[in-house]
């Protein structure tokens, strides 16, 4: 039996890409590879959605929508939907009398919130602070006869302080809308927001007034803090109203009304330093 092979004819080889049924997917990667080095550009990136860190407390509250009247729970929500860095941000502007606000704020609605509690803190801490300084001149005359009737301070303080915050800002708002009929017309709750956030300032004047009770066998001086105390208080937030309702007027009156408003102003801080007078009489005795 022969060893060589076999000289039969042998079918031809096909050519690449000859026959139709075969078909090879060319490699994407370098495809890629070869379209950048040619210059064509590549799939582009989606670009970057614009930031949202500037966004402002008002474009955060105008996206949100509660239905119900102002018979449902749900209608309340908008005034105490805040998060806790509005939160601090507005107890900064108010810490700081002459940071202004920007001017879209003054057509949102103010949060509850902090007429709330702020409210009630310096409530409490006027309270306390007073309390605690009659506790130190018992302790220094060595008389555990209290003669004070906190019960009844603690009612005051809470109908003087809530009532500001609710009835000058009431009386602006209706003075705003009927008398002057203002188009550009501020929400009554930004005008209680600002009102509440400036009680902020009465708190170093409260925490100051502990020192009374080291100043009772001295008169002149124990007198004198308390003047102090109330000065500070009045002066500091009485400054943070007047300055944003300032601004405000601003917008809305012109140099032919500037003689209403600098009227207005002057109401405003008339009634701000009687409701200093009450705060005196309240926590610090007669006048």
């Amino acid at each position: 039996m022969s060893n060589y092979t076999s000289l039969k004819p042998q079918p031809p080889v096909p050519e690449p890409f000859e026959d139709d049924d075969v078909f090879i997917q060319p490699d994407s990667g370098a495809s890629e590879v070869h379209e950048a080095d040619l210059g064509s550009p590549a799939n582009p990136e989606p670009a970057p959605a614009p930031s949202t860190a500037n966004t402002t407390f008002s474009s955060s509250k105008s996206r949100k929508t509660y239905s119900g009247g102002i018979f449902t729970l749900n209608y309340y929500r908008q005034f105490f939907d805040l998060e806790s860095s509005d939160f601090f941000r507005n107890c900064y502007r108010s810490l700081n009398p002459l940071v202004r606000l920007p001017e879209e704020e003054f057509r949102e609605v103010g949060d509850l919130y902090g007429s709330v509690w702020i409210t009630a803190t310096l409530v409490y801490l006027l309270f306390f602070c007073n309390s605690f300084a009659e506790l130190l001149s018992e302790w220094f005359l060595h008389n555990d006869k209290l003669g004070i009737n906190y019960f009844k301070m603690i009612i005051t303080s809470i109908n003087l302080l809530y009532g500001y915050i609710a009835i000058i800002p009431t009386l602006l708002y209706l003075a705003l809308r009927f008398y002057f009929k203002v188009v550009l017309l501020i929400p009554l709750t930004k005008l209680i927001s600002i009102y509440s956030y400036s009680n902020i300032m009465w708190i170093p004047a409260a925490l100051l007034s502990i020192f009374r009770g080291l100043l009772i066998n001295h008169h002149v001086l124990d007198n004198a803090l308390k003047w102090t105390c109330i000065g500070i208080g009045a002066i500091l937030s009485g400054w943070s109203i007047v300055v944003k309702i300032s601004q405000y007027f601003g917008t809305i009156f012109g140099q032919e009304d500037k003689k209403f408003s600098m009227l207005v102003l002057g109401l405003l801080i008339l009634a701000h330093v009687g409701f200093s007078l009450g705060v005196k009489m309240c926590f610090f005795g007669d006048l």
